[in-house]
């Protein structure tokens, strides 16, 4: 019998290789391939980094989130972009975890220096199903507008705003 672990170590490696991306995140997948009937990928977040609003419409295409090291807000928005809900995980006062049903449209914002999340899923992991941005989304390309325009955009939005740039 095998036993998976991780330690700080390299969990410290990880939030480094998401401080030094382009991206300010780095994943590790600690499944074994994007076939596995379970994919389970730890994700460091360094702050101001944007992952785009969107959602899963496939019937198994649900999330766990659950906060390892920091702070992230969980973005929650209507069809018309609206923010209906925001879940604060992590830290003294956040909740353990959270999970996403499909056709949920969500971001994450990281709120401390950096945080790491374990997000668990079923799969197989299609690359061409991963998600869907709506129309009024940013894509993750800052040609039209700067990622720090969008995350402070983000930071400041309440329930009832719109996602708007």
């Amino acid at each position: 019998m095998q036993v998976s672990v991780f330690s700080i170590k390299q969990l410290e490696a990880l939030i480094e290789l998401a401080q030094n991306s382009e991206r300010l995140r780095a994943h590790l997948c600690l499944h074994n391939s994007h076939q596995d009937r379970v994919q389970k990928v730890l994700i460091a977040l360094t702050k101001g980094t944007y992952i785009p609003p969107h959602f899963h419409k496939k019937i198994h295409q649900w999330e766990h989130f659950q906060v390892i090291i920091g702070e992230v807000d969980l973005y929650i928005f209507d069809d018309e972009g609206m923010v209906r809900q925001i879940f604060k995980l992590g830290g003294l006062d956040g909740a353990l975890f959270a999970e996403i049903f499909p056709g949920t449209i969500h971001t994450l914002v990281c709120r401390s220096a950096n945080a790491v999340v374990l997000e668990i899923k079923e799969g197989p992991f299609i690359e061409a199903d991963a998600k869907i941005l709506p129309s009024w989304s940013c894509k993750e390309h800052y040609n039209i507008h700067s990622r720090k325009k969008i995350i402070a955009m983000l930071e400041r939005l309440k329930l009832g705003d719109f996602f708007k740039i």
